[in-house]
C-alpha cells in the first residue's frame, strides 16, 4: 500500500520519470525503424519517419513505442509488490508515466499510434476501429486497477484520477511541447545526429542525469541520513 504525498522533490523526480519514458518511446520507434529500414529516418520530440515511408514495413515501427509503454506499465505493476517503499512508489510512478489515459482515449479520435498503424496495415473499418480501442483498454486496464488498489490515501479516486488524468501531463506536457516547437519551428539545435535532432539528445542527457540524482525522491518518505 501507498501513501502519496506531494513534494517539489518528488514532482521534480516524477517529471523526470515522465519525460525519460516518454523520450524513450519515441527513440523506441526511431531505432526499430532503422532495423526496420535499413537507414535512419528522421526524430524529433513528438514525432518521427522512416527512412522507408510510405512502404507498409515502415508501420510496424509504429507499433514498437506503444508496446514499450505497455510492458513498462506491467513492470511497474510488478514493482507494486517490492519489498521497500522506493520500489513501490517507483512501480506506481511507472505506470502513469507511459501515459496511459493517452493511449486510451486518442483512438477514439482515431488517433494514436496503434489506431493508425492498424488502419493503414489492415484498412480502415469499424471491426479494427474497436478491435484496437478495446485491445488498448484490455491491456491497460490491469496495471491501472493495481495501482488504484495500492492508493492508502483516503479519496482514493481522487488520487487516481489527479495521477490518470492530469498529474504527469501537467508536469512534463508544457516542456515536452515547448522542446519540440523550439526545434521543429525555430530550429533551435535542430542539427541531426544519426536521424536525431540535437535539442532531443540533448535534454536526453539532462533527463538522465536529473533523474538519477532526483530518483530517490519519487518515495516520497525518503530522508536523506544525517552522518554520523
Amino acid at each position: 500500500m501507498l501513501t502519496l504525498k506531494i513534494t517539489f522533490r518528488y514532482c521534480i523526480a516524477l517529471y523526470c520519470i515522465t519525460m525519460l519514458y516518454a523520450s524513450l518511446h519515441e527513440l523506441i520507434h526511431h531505432f526499430s525503424a532503422y532495423f526496420i529500414c535499413g537507414a535512419w529516418g528522421y526524430k524529433s520530440f513528438n514525432y518521427f519517419s522512416t527512412a522507408c515511408e510510405g512502404t507498409l514495413k515502415s508501420w510496424y515501427a509504429t507499433y514498437t513505442g506503444p508496446l514499450f509503454n505497455f510492458i513498462m506499465m506491467y513492470i511497474g505493476a510488478a514493482l507494486l509488490k517490492g519489498d521497500s517503499n522506493y520500489k513501490k512508489h517507483l512501480g506506481f510512478a511507472m505506470i502513469f508515466a507511459q501515459l496511459p489515459l493517452q493511449r486510451m482515449v486518442s483512438p477514439f479520435f482515431r488517433m494514436n499510434d496503434e489506431f493508425i498503424a492498424t488502419i493503414s496495415l489492415f484498412g480502415d473499418t469499424p471491426l479494427n476501429y474497436w478491435l484496437v480501442i478495446i485491445l488498448i483498454w484490455v491491456i491497460c486496464i490491469p496495471p491501472l486497477v493495481k495501482a488504484f488498489l495500492a492508493i492508502q490515501n483516503r479519496h482514493r479516486w481522487l488520487w487516481f484520477l489527479f495521477y490518470l488524468i492530469l498529474f504527469p501531463y501537467l508536469l512534463w506536457g508544457p516542456i515536452f511541447g515547448l522542446l519540440e516547437y523550439l526545434m521543429v519551428n525555430k530550429h533551435v539545435l535542430d542539427q541531426q545526429i544519426i536521424g536525431i535532432g540535437l535539442l532531443f539528445i540533448l535534454n536526453e542527457i539532462v533527463t538522465i542525469v536529473a533523474y538519477y540524482l532526483t530518483k530517490r525522491y519519487i518515495d516520497p518518505t525518503y530522508k536523506k541520513m544525517s552522518p554520523a
